[in-house]
Parts: structure tokens; sequence; C-alpha cells
């Protein structure tokens, strides 16, 4: 999609537009900034997993969390109002946005693939030749099946999947939305929180805080779930032709260390 359909696009459901500007965002997608005549701000993303994701923002938004207001969704692309505010790393938002997860881990869903969506990465890695080190790739193959077998049973609950404090914002201390949600899926509420305790320990803390769990004992788990974050992002990144590897190898390495 350009920027002459997006406009189009977006012109049917929120009026005339007087700019628009493609963002940055992940390789596989392509996200529009679109500010309409009305001085009111929008944004058209498309990509493979808009429908997912719209479904995940209208479920999240009916727990108490605040996602993004859908405005349409079709088979390749979405429009949603912008969210108030800026990033936040401030602890009060992080801990708010704790209790924001816990609600959402309350929306149960089980379709039976947990296990497979953690073994996918661990069986296409053949496909991240060149971009993971072979001894790399000998030390997942051993290190990651046994720990997939010891969660395969978790109960499943809605993930963001992709957590962290760039897609919190905020307005001044008052989390104002949750932004981004295009990998979400149901899985191990663990994995969400793993995904959040690579912003490092104190905002970890502050996270859990209103998260309501005490961390201790969950090292091991959050660590292999780490590897499986990354190696799912190494793979996404290689299938949308982006080149954005080297930190998901460097966190790969240092949690095998």
């Amino acid at each position: 999609m350009n920027e002459t359909e997006a406009t189009a696009r977006a012109a049917a459901v929120v009026g005339p537009i007087a700019q628009v500007e493609q963002v940055q965002g992940f390789a596989g997608n392509r996200t529009f900034r679109l500010r309409a005549l009305s001085g009111e701000t929008f944004y058209l993303k498309s990509g493979a997993t808009i429908q997912a994701e719209a479904r995940a923002c209208e479920l999240a938004r009916s727990a108490g969390v605040p996602a993004p207001e859908i405005l349409a969704a079709e088979t390749t692309y979405l429009i949603c109002a912008e969210v108030p505010g800026s990033p936040s790393s401030d602890d009060a938002v992080i801990t708010e946005a704790g209790r924001g997860l816990r609600r959402l881990h309350g929306i149960r869903g089980d379709d039976g693939r947990w296990a497979d969506r953690l073994s996918t990465p661990i069986e296409r890695l053949d496909l991240l030749a060149g971009i993971v080190p072979d001894d790399l790739v000998r030390r997942l193959r051993v290190a990651l099946p046994p720990f997939v077998d010891t969660v395969a049973d978790a109960e499943t609950v809605l993930l963001h999947s992709d957590l962290h404090p760039r897609h919190l914002y905020a307005v001044g201390n008052e989390l104002t939305g949750v932004i981004d949600w295009g990998d979400a899926m149901y899985g191990d509420p663990l994995f969400d929180l793993a995904r959040f305790s690579m912003a490092g320990d104190a905002a970890l803390d502050a996270f859990l805080s209103g998260y309501g769990l005490n961390g201790v004992g969950l090292e091991r788990t959050l660590s292999m779930y780490r590897i499986l974050w990354s190696l799912m992002a190494l793979h996404a990144e290689r299938a949308a032709g982006g080149d954005w590897f080297a930190a998901h190898v460097d966190t790969i390495t240092k949690e095998l260390s």
C-alpha cells in the first residue's frame, strides 16, 4: 500500500485527509500517520496479521486495557485512532501496565497450539543459516526442546507478545495506551512477562508490582522464554526481508552463557 491508497481508504472512514506520512515500524508492515482536516490524527496499518491485531485490540479494550480504538478493519489493513501521549518508562505507568496485563491474561483461549508455536522456530533453525552461528544453533537444539516439554500444557491466555516500555503511552504518569498488538496470540502468560523483563530488572519489578506476582523462582523460565521470543523475532525479521538480527542473536547468546 502506498500513501495515495492509504489516504483514500482512511478518508472513507474519517473524512478528508490533510497530510499523510509513512512511519517506521516492523519490516513486514506499512504504517501511515494521517492528519485529518478535522485536526485529529489516525493511523493506517497494513500487513498480514491485521485481522488478528484488530481482534486483540477489541478484546483488550473489553478487559479495560487501553489498546488503540479500531475504527475499521479489513483483510489487509486497519485504521485506528491516535493514542494520546508518548512512550513512557515511568514506574507508575509501568505498574499500571502490569495491572492491565493481569486483566488481559484473564482472557483465556486454548487452540492447542502453544507447544507448536514454541517448537516451530526451533525446527526451522536451518532457515537462519548465516544469521545465527552454527555453534549457537547446536546449543539451541539441545536446550530448548526439553524446556518446551515443561510448558507445553500451560494454561493459555491472550498475550500481547511484544510488550516493552516503548509500547506504553502516557500523559504524565497516567497510562493512556498500550500499542502494537500485531504479535498477539494465546499462550503462557509468563511469555509476556519474559518479553517485558528484557527492559531490565527495575522495569520488571515495577511491572510485577502491578501484575501482582513475585518473580522469585521464575528466573530460568523467563530466560528460556526470552530466548524463544528472540528466536521468533529473528524468523519474523528474516521472512519480512529485514536485517535487525544482531540484537536478537546477542540476547540468545547472553541467555545461554
